[in-house]
């Protein structure tokens, strides 16, 4: 089955991760670091931040849930379309959660007027992503500022869920956090390297309060393999800049490609996935998705992410999958 359901780099993992594996077998007889010291001085090093800024989970959905419990907010904000286990965390922490979703009609343009209109007073924590993890898009960086500036005046947590924003390295929100004790950005490892199996995410913030979450955490969050690995591909800047390049051209290749075939609009993004609205009507994207299926491709339907039945996204993959995609999706326009 040809993947474009997860948005993982197709390009990874890099071999420097792979030896650093094998190698991690003649470790497993020992415990490893309970606080991955040498890979938050490495997370550091890249972000120009201290390891008391840095925490690190079993992925960045592990620190999703173990936000949810070390804050124990009332109330939530999600800004929409938006990752599921923001709502499911929140409900085991047993807080209520609101979502604030751009309009569909306005190119799921991020408004600050209505996402203030939004935060309401009693709304004591908020998750946004950036970039956003259904449409791509990245917010301004006034946007960001102004979030920052407001979470701080009203002593509420924000966290900025940055889980792909490794494509787009230069837009990060981190340079905000040093400044702003309730801003916090949270991190994936995964997607860009490819190494999901791991499980492997980190969270940036002001130093008491990682410390705060760290509290609430246990010891050997993450496992040797991963710790090894992590540390490999941080240090791996080839594999980087070959991503940076692949990504560029191929993305435009799919978006313009799949913009070409009338049943189907594709929105821009940044990031290394695109969200399509197919434009036939009544169409149902799992109609699509199982006639897809038959062809041995698999794309994800956005109800999860509380869209219509017309949406589907998929990942950016390598040119020759990329125009199997492509030719599918044509004879599905022609059927």
């Amino acid at each position: 089955m040809l993947d474009f359901s997860a948005s993982i780099n197709p390009l990874g993992p890099p071999r420097s991760a792979r030896g650093a594996f094998l190698r991690s077998w003649s470790e497993l007889a020992r415990y490893p670091d309970p606080y991955g010291e040498k890979l938050k001085a490495a997370l550091g090093e890249r972000h120009g931040m201290n390891s008391a800024e840095i925490l690190l989970g079993n992925g960045s959905t592990q620190l999703i849930y173990l936000l949810c419990a070390a804050l124990r907010p009332r109330a939530a904000l999600i800004v929409a379309p938006a990752f599921s286990e923001y709502a499911n965390a929140l409900a085991l922490s047993g807080a209520s959660a609101r979502t604030h979703a751009p309009a569909a009609a306005d190119g799921f343009h991020f408004s600050l007027d209505s996402f203030f209109a939004a935060w309401d007073k009693d709304c004591d924590l908020v998750f946004l992503a950036h970039p956003n993890s259904v449409t791509g898009r990245l917010l301004e960086p006034r946007a960001l500022e102004a979030i920052a500036a407001a979470a701080l005046a009203r002593k509420t947590p924000v966290v900025i869920d940055e889980a792909f924003i490794d494509f787009i390295e230069d837009a990060s929100a981190k340079r905000l956090v040093r400044d702003h004790p309730y801003f916090l950005v949270l991190r994936s490892l995964t997607k860009f390297y490819g190494i999901p199996g791991l499980r492997l995410g980190y969270l940036l913030g002001d130093a008491r309060r990682i410390a705060q979450l760290a509290h609430h955490q246990q010891p050997w969050a993450v496992g040797g393999p991963a710790l090894s690995v992590a540390l490999a591909c941080l240090s791996d800047a080839g594999f980087a800049a070959k991503t940076g390049r692949w990504l560029e051209g191929e993305r435009n290749f799919l978006w313009q490609r799949i913009g070409s075939l009338k049943e189907f609009s594709p929105l821009a993004s940044q990031a290394n996935f695109l969200l399509v609205r197919i434009e036939r009507a009544g169409a149902d994207a799992r109609a699509l998705q199982k006639f897809l299926a038959r062809r041995k491709i698999l794309v994800r339907t956005c109800r999860s992410f509380g869209l219509g039945a017309n949406y589907f996204r998929i990942a950016v993959r390598r040119r020759s999958e990329n125009r199997r995609l492509i030719a599918a999706l044509g004879d599905w326009s022609r059927s």
